[in-house]
């Protein structure tokens, strides 16, 4: 019985020191993407999956063109544009708000709101790289995003399933680094869709 109780013991000693050194590389993983997408500048790249489009990033900054909507968030305010009912809707979203929206939003506050998991060195579309599991600390919509970030430490892929809809796919098939982008570029301009009605969700 004593041989058994110390097998598990160890068993689990083992598991959990397997487990630290996985969070470990996960962490080194997902700190380098960030270090590595925040002194890119400006960055532009265009995906597809569930949904196929462009999105531009500045720091926190985004503009996002993508099934018939055009959003633009500039750090605080975000802006929707529903072209199909030439309306604005206008909000100041939460951090799991920008995640459905904008995925490059976790790349800011992954340490304070996610567990993360190393998942192995994979190949996607002939690229190696990581797979990191990450699953919110408090639960909410989202519960679990996979990412596959390639050797030069650059998203390609993010998976995002919740428990609202369907997974949604993210694939990125191409990045321009070092950008120069206008804060404007990041702001709605009312100028440009003079018809288009305001909705005000503050």
């Amino acid at each position: 019985m004593r041989k058994i109780l110390l097998f598990v013991v160890m068993t689990m000693c083992c598991a959990t020191v397997i487990f630290a050194q996985q969070n470990a590389k996960a962490k080194e993983i997902m700190d380098k993407t960030a270090a590595n997408v925040k002194q890119s500048g400006g960055i532009s790249a265009v995906f597809s999956g569930t949904q196929n489009g462009t999105i531009q990033l500045k720091g926190e900054m985004f503009h996002l063109i993508s099934g018939g909507i055009e959003s633009w968030f500039d750090g605080k305010t975000q802006w929707s544009y529903v072209e199909e009912n030439e309306e604005v809707n206008i909000s100041n979203p939460d951090p799991e708000d920008l995640q459905n929206i904008n995925p490059y939003a976790l790349l800011s506050f992954y340490e304070k709101g996610y567990h993360y998991r190393y998942g192995g060195t994979k190949t996607r579309n002939g690229v190696s790289g990581y797979e990191i599991v990450l699953t919110p600390q408090i639960p909410g919509n989202i519960q679990m995003l996979t990412l596959f970030i390639s050797k030069d430490y650059l998203p390609l892929y993010i998976k995002i399933e919740s428990k609202s809809q369907e997974p949604q796919i993210i694939s990125i098939d191409s990045y321009q680094l070092h950008q120069s982008f206008s804060d404007s570029n990041f702001k709605y301009d009312s100028k440009k869709y003079p018809k288009a009605e305001i909705i005000d969700l503050r």
